[in-house]
Formats: C-alpha cells, sequence, structure tokens
C-alpha cells in the first residue's frame, strides 16, 4: 500500500514544518552580519556521524517501492526530483562517511547565512555536498530519528519541471518518517539552528 502521497499525512507533515518555519527565514543578511562568532572545526577533526550506502537500489521505482514498504511519507517536491532524468543513482554500492553541523557551529550568527554562504563555509573546512542519493537513502537507513528532527542535506539542488531549485530535509514530525523537497536558492537564508548533513571525505572517498 503506497503512502507516498497520503494526503492527511503529507499535510500533518506541512503543519510541522510550518510550526518550526525549518528554522528559516526569509530576512536579507549581510555580510556584516554573517561574523565569525566560535573557532571553526575542520572536516578532519570532526567525528563520523552516520556512513549511509549509496547504489542499493537501481533507480527511481526501486527506491519509490522501498519507501512505500517502510511506510515512508515522501513530499511531492522531493517525489518529483526523485524522479527527474537529471538524478543520479550510484551503480555501484559506495560508502559516505557523514557529519551534522548546524548554522551556528559554521560561526555564524543570530542574523543566519545565506545557503550559498553556508555552503562555502562548510567547503573551506574540507567537508563535501552530499551527492543527490544521500537524500532517500538517508531516509531508508535512518530508522531511529527522533521526533522533531530536521535534517537538511547539503547537496547541488536538483530542478522541479517548473524550475524550482530544491533540495531534501530528513525529517521525523511525529507523524512519521519523511522526506521533503524544499527550496534551495543560494540568497534563502538560514536561521543558526538549522542542521544540514554533509560528506566528511576519507582516505578512501574520491572528492567529488
Amino acid at each position: 500500500m503506497s503512502v507516498r502521497i497520503t494526503p492527511a499525512l503529507v499535510a500533518a507533515v506541512v503543519t510541522a514544518a510550518a510550526s518550526t518555519t525549518f528554522a528559516q527565514t526569509p530576512a536579507r543578511v549581510g555580510h556584516s552580519e554573517s561574523v565569525l562568532l566560535r573557532e571553526l572545526v575542520p572536516a578532519s577533526e570532526l567525528p563520523v556521524w552516520k556512513t549511509v550506502t549509496l547504489g542499493q537500489h537501481r533507480g527511481v521505482d526501486a527506491v519509490r517501492n522501498a519507501f512505500d514498504s517502510a511506510w515512508i511519507v515522501v513530499g511531492e517536491s522531493a517525489d518529483e526530483i526523485l524522479g527527474r532524468p537529471a538524478f543520479t543513482f550510484a551503480r555501484e554500492p559506495r560508502e559516505l562517511n557523514l557529519v551534522v553541523r548546524s548554522v551556528a557551529e559554521l560561526g555564524f550568527g543570530a542574523a543566519g547565512a545565506t545557503l550559498a554562504d553556508v555552503y562555502a563555509r562548510a567547503l573551506g573546512l574540507g567537508l563535501e555536498l552530499c551527492p543527490e542519493e544521500v537524500g532517500p537513502q538517508l531516509r531508508l537507513q535512518y530508522v531511529n530519528q527522533p521526533v522533531g528532527e530536521f535534517l537538511h542535506v547539503a547537496m547541488k539542488p536538483q530542478r522541479s519541471y517548473g524550475g524550482e531549485m530544491i533540495d531534501f530535509t530528513i525529517a521525523n514530525s511525529g507523524a512519521g518518517l519523511t522526506l521533503l523537497g524544499g527550496s534551495a536558492r543560494p540568497d534563502l537564508v538560514v536561521a543558526t539552528n538549522v542542521h544540514f548533513v554533509f560528506v566528511r571525505p576519507s582516505a578512501q572517498q574520491v572528492s567529488r
């Protein structure tokens, strides 16, 4: 039985997401406000939060079937970019080490920072953006996610059919495990308590 686009469940997720506003704000932030407030930790010194395996499903149909079997709700935007021709899946299984960093942990102050600045800071510390497949695979493999946790996947945005730039959010709103799609505009201002998932390179990984 498919629950991917069950209206009631998606509505519950959207309501929960709206109550926390994804911890994002539409306000603008200038360079003078994005001050460095704490010592920054390079990627090499960060502990691995979770290791995710890519290449376990050969294409969008297999991933969607896995979501249905696990009773995972997938939002409309997330489901749309999963099915776009530009979305790529690893041909062979491979593991990636992941870390979670908040906007505050990347050194930004109370005004937050634009998505472009967040990514630039993380890359400067040696972290990497996630391949897009991390979104669905992490959702399937992170089955014990705490209620109320929303993790944004740091990734190159995928375009919807309407041209919107979309990324993934791994969430447990209390209505079940979900994979959401949200705005990934570079000028989007993100609050300091938003947490992102990045790849922590290792000697065995080839930098993308």
